[in-house]
């Protein structure tokens, strides 16, 4: 929880190695070759535990909050996801057996349970080093800890909080002896009360710790600690407990309780103890005596998201506290200093290897730090994990992402860079606002935006200003007062939205609904209280022992806005605390909306107005915080008078967080879960699964903007679904033989080209040119093509189904190629082609060039062109649009001058080529015949002649003797010849928009002139040399030599 510290970490990331490229296939069906695109940004989200494998520097597990399961193979420079075929990304624990690294339990559901996370799913277990899973546990809930027997991979036990919102009878620490198969509950206390932490004693397994911790969420309300919570020891390994109390540990209620044993001392034990005499306490005796060394609230503030411990495996006075810093202690606890660093902040788990104490991992709110020095120095490698609150697009072209991003601030990027192929993250940047909150960009000035954070701030913000103007409706820190007590109440994500009539016009929820058309420097109110107002539900929060009062309890506060597209002042809110309200007069006067079955107290997380009929619209409602899992989702036609239940099909127990109607076809809409995407082709009359290769977890906010869908997750960064034109038109294609899908219309993107080193933490850019979906019912057998047509009819460019190598010669060592594909699949389903907007590139020449790429084919100009697939006898065309790239001054006048020019130097290279072909043809044939002659005197000298003719043409239309590129400029046999002088203009040519030069259009015409007097030296040569040597041949019963093309 920090406001203002994207900066600083940014920078550092962005100095580090980038993280294994996450390329996930995607789903064959039902929807083939359709895809997101994780476009970032590469910042960590909250890791809640970390894990290496004793001795194998190379090998870590990290467990991300909603992030899933990621391993490192090669000491964490990269990473890769493990876990994204498993129903949830939700995790809260992992484990690796000592005994066996193959062993690895998983426990679903964050033990540090905020007020927005997600539910845990159970434990599952992986026996080949995360290669796969078994779901071996399915209970729902929080699981805090794992901790595994040292030599019996199958011995486990669960520290299980459960649910935190309300009464579990799963709550409790549980133990499997047999490999995950069966778990038994061995400690239990209450339904309030679950288990915060567990550990056996290294050396002896019979000797197990743990602790229970009572706690519970509301939306209003966190409560942690009660008379359930407490230490407790078995001496059994687990089969029955014990209550460790007095003996020097506090009195009265307690919180949340952290344990931890030293390795090398079994006697030494350490709990981290919330409650009013809490702190660090520390046994010297096995638990049988305790003292408080440490009393310090920098090892106990907030304790029911922190409260962690773990002690150095061979020196039992030095103990790690992972806190809002990260502290150290050198002498058993009595004091801690801050482990200095390039941390983020808010940490949560600290692993130190048992072989090497050297070699420590730390899991934070930003992602994971690597040291191999005892935490000297530190590695911080760029993950997606993001976790985004809100996001915005914005009408730029590339469009723009911006969005709230939990203990990070407000960030900011393109969709697609310009540098090289890729996005880096040092093209996300901070954009104001906070952590929580809402984001608007201002739809009348490009590059300006409206960011928010808890408490009701917000920034105006002007790219490449640097400054960040606080516009706040009321300006005021609401940290650790009591709602109740506020003058405006502002939830922890309070939203703003901006109106789709005025731009100047801008909305801020609080509990009454604000208004502003000046950048945010005046607001009006422009409503009463639109909430219940319950002042019983605006209390203190975070007791009996510490208060936490950040914005997230902060209720009855307006929590969703939205103006209708289509009737301006037609404002629709609704609140956290259950209610929906209609102004249809700009906020004059007010109705009170509320679909009766909405259920109390429930949070009206979304709406969305229809762009078809002003008197439509949807509202997501979600009930999660009060332990009720069911999804809401509600539709009114005629504003909010009747509604009806729109869930039918989705899963009983799935939390619904926004909805969002199509663009262009309203029966479409697209549903963000607590556990992925669905969507419906039916106005919500039913439900289909749209998961594709998006790992499976919160999806926060949706965008359809641009021909894309854009995703939010909490926990796995922003990723976008950019061919909603062929997913619309999926369903009748399928009754097809053969269909051609609807493309996005593309732009020519001339992208910068910068060192590698400057895409650190980058994702993909789209496919450069238009991406073209096909269907087949059947598999093709045959060789299927792709013909790109212009306006005119003329035919542009050929795609196929043949395989063609990309180079000449593919076993050349000099420029070697990697296995070439098809660029036409022909596979039954969806398939996916990318025409990359240009025309047939020239023929490349069998010898070396030192410059220019001659298989490259100029870009076809802006334009409508006609794409006709081509199956056996049967056909389907579609439109594919091309537009200019919006940063080019060029002209049109120019680009088509460009072209042309482009075109007639690719005919000069295709001419020069079919030169030198009949030059070789000639010589090749002459010398064979030469051989046949049996030295016949006139066949041999005639032979001569045409020999050293063509050598002397063909060696200066090319450079036939350079083996290396280096022969070329070292001027081996001329210096570069004709067709290396085409080359690069032509390449030249294509670098630009631009009408060629004075100086290009002289040179084509030297190069041409060039051209043509080869041209007819070959001719010449023809019609003396070689006819002479016809007639010598002929004359010996020899046949005559064949020029290509004649």
């Amino acid at each position: 929880m920090r406001r203002f510290a994207l900066v600083s970490v940014l920078v550092f990331v962005f100095a580090t190695p980038t993280f294994a490229a996450q390329t996930p296939a995607a789903n064959d069906k039902p929807y083939g070759a359709l895809a997101y695109r994780l476009i970032g940004p590469s910042v960590g989200g909250r890791v809640t535990r970390v894990a290496g494998v004793p001795g194998n520097p190379q090998v870590a597990y990290l467990a991300a909050a909603q992030g899933g399961v990621w391993k490192t193979v090669n000491g964490g420079r990269d990473w890769a996801p493990v876990f994204d075929d498993q129903p949830t990304q939700s995790i809260g624990s992992l484990a690796i057996a000592p005994s066996d690294p193959n062993v690895i339990y998983v426990g679903g559901g964050e033990g540090n349970p905020r007020g927005n996370v997600a539910i845990g799913l159970g434990i599952w277990k992986s026996v080949d080093a995360g290669k796969s899973w078994t779901h071996v546990w399915k209970n729902r809930g929080q699981i805090g800890t794992l901790a595994v027997h040292p030599t019996n991979p199958d011995i486990a036990f669960a520290a299980v909080l459960g649910s935190p919102f309300g009464p579990s009878v799963d709550r409790g620490v549980y133990r499997t002896t047999d490999g995950g198969k069966t778990w038994v509950q061995v400690l239990k206390k209450d339904v309030d009360t679950g288990a915060s932490d567990v550990h056996l004693d290294p050396n002896n397994p019979n000797i197990v710790y743990a602790g229970l911790w009572q706690m519970r969420r509301s939306p209003w309300l966190a409560t942690s600690g009660g008379p359930g919570s407490g230490l407790y020891r078995s001496s059994d390994g687990g089969t029955t407990w014990r209550q460790v109390t007095g003996s020097g540990l506090p009195e009265g209620a307690w919180g949340k309780v952290g344990i931890g044993i030293a390795p090398s001392d079994s006697n030494r034990v350490y709990a981290l103890i919330e409650a009013e005499a809490g702190g660090l306490f520390r046994s010297d005796d096995a638990g049988t005596s305790w003292t408080r060394v440490n009393a310090h609230r920098s090892v106990r503030q907030r304790a029911w998201y922190y409260t962690v411990l773990t002690v150095d495996p061979r020196n039992p006075d030095v103990v790690w506290v992972p806190q809002v810093p990260l502290l150290k202690s050198i002498d058993g606890g009595k004091s801690f200093q801050q482990v200095s660093g390039p941390h983020h902040g808010d940490h949560h788990d600290l692993w130190i290897d048992p072989s090497d104490p050297q070699r420590v991992i730390s899991g934070n709110d930003g992602g994971v730090d690597l040291s191999n020095d005892g935490g000297k120095t530190w590695f911080v490698p760029p993950l997606p994990l993001a976790q985004f609150y809100n996001i915005d697009v914005d009408d730029r072209m590339p469009w723009h992402v911006a969005g709230t991003i939990q203990d990070w601030g407000t960030a900011g990027g393109p969709s697609r860079s310009t540098v090289n192929d890729n996005n880096p993250i040092a093209n996300w940047h901070y954009v104001g606002g906070g952590e929580a909150g809402d984001v608007v960009w201002d739809r009348k000035r490009p590059g300006a935006i409206f960011a928010g954070e808890y408490g009701g701030y917000i920034s105006y913000y002007v790219e490449g200003t640097g400054q960040y103007r606080n516009v706040s409706a009321w300006p005021a820190n609401p940290s650790g007062i009591a709602p109740k007590d506020y003058k405006v109440r502002f939830q922890w994500t309070a939203p703003i939205a901006s109106s789709p009539h005025d731009p100047d016009l801008v909305y801020h929820g609080a509990n009454v609904l604000f208004a502003s058309r000046d950048q945010g420097a005046s607001w009006t109110a422009i409503s009463g209280d639109l909430t219940r107002n319950d002042r019983s539900k605006q209390q203190w929060s975070g007791g009996p022992i510490t208060g936490d009062i950040t914005g997230v309890e902060t209720y009855g506060t307006i929590f969703s806005i939205a103006e209708s597209p289509l009737a301006a002042g037609t404002v629709w809110t609704g609140s956290d605390d259950g209610l929906v309200h209609l102004t249809r007069d700009g906020g004059k006067t007010w109705s009170n909306v509320t679909p009766k079955a909405l259920p109390e107290w429930g949070t009206v997380e979304a709406i969305e107005p229809s762009r078809s009929d002003a008197g439509t619209a949807y509202v997501v409602v979600h009930k999660y915080r009060l332990d009720d899992f069911r999804p809401y989702l509600f539709r009114t036609r005629d504003h909010g008078r009747s509604w009806e239940d729109l869930t039918r099909g989705l899963p009983a127990d799935l939390p619904l967080w926004v909805v969002r109607e199509d663009r262009e076809d309203p029966k479409v809409l697209y549903l963000g879960t607590d556990r992925g995407i669905w969507w419906s082709t039916d106005a919500g009359a039913s439900w289909k699964d749209l998961q594709l290769n998006l790992p499976r977890t919160t999806v926060t906010d949706l965008e359809v903007k641009h021909g894309a869908l854009v995703v939010a997750t909490r926990g796995r960064s922003i990723w976008a679904l950019e061919d909603l034109g062929a997913l619309r038109a999926l369903d009748s294609a399928r009754a097809q033989d053969v269909a051609l899908l609807p493309s996005n219309p593309t732009h020519r993107w001339f992208n910068d080209a910068r060192w590698d080193f400057l895409v650190t933490g980058a994702q993909p850019n789209p496919p450069t040119g238009a991406v073209i979906h096909y269907w087949l019912k059947t598999e093709a057998t045959d060789n299927i093509t792709l013909e790109i047509r212009d306006g005119s009819g003329e035919l542009v460019r050929t795609l196929s189904s043949v395989v063609r190598p990309a180079k000449y010669r593919m076993d050349d060592p000099d420029e070697p190629e990697a296995e070439p594909k098809p660029v036409l699949t022909r596979l039954a389903g969806l398939n996916r082609a990318v025409w990359d907007l240009r025309h047939e590139g020239a023929r490349r020449i069998p010898s070396k060039l030192d410059a220019g790429g001659p298989e490259r084919g100029p870009l076809a100009v802006p334009g409508r062109y006609v794409a006709t697939l081509k199956v056996g006898a049967r056909t389907a065309t579609a439109s594919i649009e091309v537009l200019a790239d919006p940063r080019s001054p060029a002209t049109e006048a120019d680009r088509a001058a460009n072209l042309a020019f482009a075109l007639e130097l690719r005919a000069a290279l295709d001419r020069t080529l079919a030169t030198i072909e009949a030059v070789q043809a000639i010589h090749a044939q002459v010398a064979d015949l030469r051989g046949r002659a049996d030295g016949q005197p006139t066949v041999v000298a005639a032979a001569d002649a045409v020999i050293a003719r063509c050598k002397a043409i063909e060696g200066e239309l090319h450079n036939p003797e350079a083996e290396v590129v280096y022969d070329v400029l070292g001027g081996r046999d001329g210096g570069a010849e004709l067709y290396s002088q085409l080359a690069p203009l032509y390449s030249w040519a294509q670098d630009t928009e631009h009408a060629p030069t004075q100086g290009m259009r002289e040179r084509r015409d030297e190069l041409l002139a060039e051209l043509t007097a080869h041209e007819r030296d070959v001719a010449a040569l023809r019609a003396t040399e070689l006819a002479r040597f016809t007639q010598a041949v002929e004359a010996v019963g020899l046949p005559r030599v064949i020029v290509p093309g004649s």
